[in-house]
């Protein structure tokens, strides 16, 4: 072997390359690199949102929990100007949302399942629209559901602070 610095270069050039190799394991399938790439050039054609918007997708995956267990929350929108927050609530079978005061108004949208209240069954495009200064007797849901529900930013947590 020679002791030039060159060789030595190329030499751990070639061990480097050989052993990044190994530590990746073997090659996925081709269809694989065809999908990812594609991806990559999709994402990479979508233009940057103009000033003033906001997008946020089903396929991100930023849900946290609520105060009450059974439901996780996903805060769509904060808005302190107009003083109201949009959030997604994905509630499990079983839940119990406790009796609460509303200190500003709500709005409950149900996308899917159902949540019973005030002597009602609210289901799929079902809304439900609380003004402020009223008290919400316990709502529950056997089934599961999925709510969008609009309220003042401090009223998302009965018995908690705000997420």
């Amino acid at each position: 072997m020679n002791d030039s610095s060159d060789d030595r270069v190329a030499f751990d050039d070639d061990v480097s390359v050989a052993l990044a190799r190994l530590a990746a394991g073997p090659e996925p399938p081709p269809d694989v690199k065809t999908r990812l790439m594609a991806r990559i050039l999709a994402e990479a054609a979508v233009p940057a949102a103009p000033a003033g918007f906001t997008f946020r997708f089903a396929a991100d995956d930023d849900w946290v929990p609520h105060a009450v267990p059974g439901i996780r929350m996903k805060v769509l929108s904060v808005n302190p100007r107009s003083g109201y927050t949009t959030l997604l609530l994905d509630v499990k079978p079983g839940t119990h949302f406790p009796a609460h005061h509303h200190h500003g108004d709500e709005e409950c949208y149900v996308i899917s399942g159902s949540v019973r209240t005030l002597g009602r069954r609210l289901g799929p495009g079902d809304f439900l629209h609380a003004d402020a200064g009223t008290d919400h007797t316990e709502l529950w849901t056997d089934e599961g559901a999925r709510v969008l529900l609009v309220v003042p930013p401090d009223d998302d947590s009965p018995g908690a602070p705000a997420a």
